[in-house]
C-alpha cells in the first residue's frame, strides 16, 4: 500500500530533506605565492540530490540520494511530481 511520506515510517517523528549543494572557496595568490588567508566563496549551485533523514536524534531513519533506505531494504521511496511516497517492499 503506498502512502504519502510525511512522517518517519519508523518512529512517526517528522522528515527533513537535505538538498546538497556545493561552492568554491576561491583563495587568492599572494606576491609570495602562497594562499591568502580569508577565502571567498563562490556561486553556490545545488547538485541535484538530496536524502531524507529522521529529525528524531535517537531514530536512525535516513536514505541515500538515490532514495534507497540505508541498512534497510524494507520500504520504497519515491517521488511523484513534488509529492514523496512510500510503500513496504513485499518480501
Amino acid at each position: 500500500m503506498e502512502d504519502i511520506l510525511n512522517k518517519c515510517p519508523l518512529c512517526g517523528s517528522n522528515l527533513e530533506y537535505h538538498s546538497l549543494y556545493q561552492f568554491s572557496k576561491v583563495y587568492k595568490i599572494l606576491k609570495s605565492g602562497k594562499l591568502s588567508s580569508r577565502p571567498k566563496r563562490d556561486d553556490e549551485c545545488p547538485m541535484e540530490c538530496g536524502f531524507i533523514s529522521c529529525m528524531n536524534p535517537d531514530c536512525e531513519f535516513c536514505t541515500n540520494c538515490d532514495l534507497e533506505v540505508e541498512n534497510d531494504g524494507k520500504y520504497n521511496i519515491y517521488q511523484e511530481g513534488e509529492v514523496y511516497k512510500i510503500n513496504e517492499k513485499s518480501t
